[in-house]
């Protein structure tokens, strides 16, 4: 299916005055070139200096307005050029100390200390998901599952918006189910607006300081270590791109867990 194309917008104000200025031009040229003809002496050589500059003008106003327009191409173009470079310049920033803290995971003999590295990464992944992916004060949680008969995920840690979160997801409750199923599954779930479209089992009665969230499923394999979530304040803060991106963050972190054993 192919896009419907966009009717033109109203003319702006300024896209008037061009075009006022324009016709003023043309017609004072027009009017300059027949009145040479029908006077004598210095008025002639005025008239006729007019006629020149008028015509010049009716020349130059459609070119300036071409100049103008291909500069401002040329500064959206620059501006991302420049938008590209900074983000992949975030990206590489938030994930310089995960790749490490993972080679160092790797390379570690002692097991003792491989824990201890391991335990270190959590705060590192959802340091960079909070300022790489989300908007101005929003909040990563890492939540555990544990291995208990039924399994729970329990808040371990955030970092970000102040206020942590509080929910533990017990099996046999609505909430529960829904998120360690989806844990267990290896799905991921974006919700826009928790007022406007909850997800499956959400509690409504709840009061929370949020109005948008992301959660991901941290798992290797066949094994499941828990979930990333990242909340926002405003209602459609959080997009598709953000949602891949924090995949990108449990894969990291799934990696580093799976080395624990």
């Amino acid at each position: 299916m192919t896009d419907a194309p966009v009717p033109p917008g109203p003319p702006r104000r300024r896209d008037l005055v061009w075009f006022a200025l324009t016709v003023l031009v043309v017609v004072g040229s027009t009017g300059a070139a027949y009145a040479v003809t029908a006077v004598q002496g210095w008025m002639r050589w005025l008239l006729l200096a007019l006629h020149l500059a008028l015509t010049g003008l009716a020349f130059g106003v459609p070119q300036v307005r071409a100049m103008r327009a291909q500069g401002r191409e040329l500064s959206a173009v620059d501006r991302e050029v420049r938008a590209r470079a900074e983000t992949r310049a975030a990206v590489n920033d938030a994930l310089d100390p995960i790749l490490r803290q993972l080679g160092g995971i790797s390379a570690e003999p002692d097991r003792a200390v491989r824990e201890q590295l391991v335990a270190q990464a959590v705060p590192f992944v959802l340091n960079a998901a909070s300022s790489l992916i989300g908007e101005e004060r929003s909040r990563s949680c890492w939540f555990e599952l544990t291995d208990e008969t039924p399994p729970r995920l329990v808040p371990i840690l955030h970092v970000g918006r102040t206020g942590s979160p509080t929910t533990t997801f017990v099996t046999g409750t609505p909430a529960g189910d829904a998120a360690i199923g989806m844990v267990l599954a290896g799905e991921n779930l974006l919700c826009r607006d928790i007022e406007a479209d909850p997800p499956p089992g959400w509690d409504s009665s709840k009061a929370r300081d949020y109005r948008t969230f992301i959660s991901v499923s941290v798992i290797a394999g066949q094994n499941a270590y828990g979930m990333l979530t990242l909340d926002a304040l405003d209602a459609g803060a959080l997009t598709n791109d953000d949602l891949h991106l924090l995949n990108l963050m449990a894969s990291a972190l799934a990696a580093a867990l799976a080395q624990r054993a």
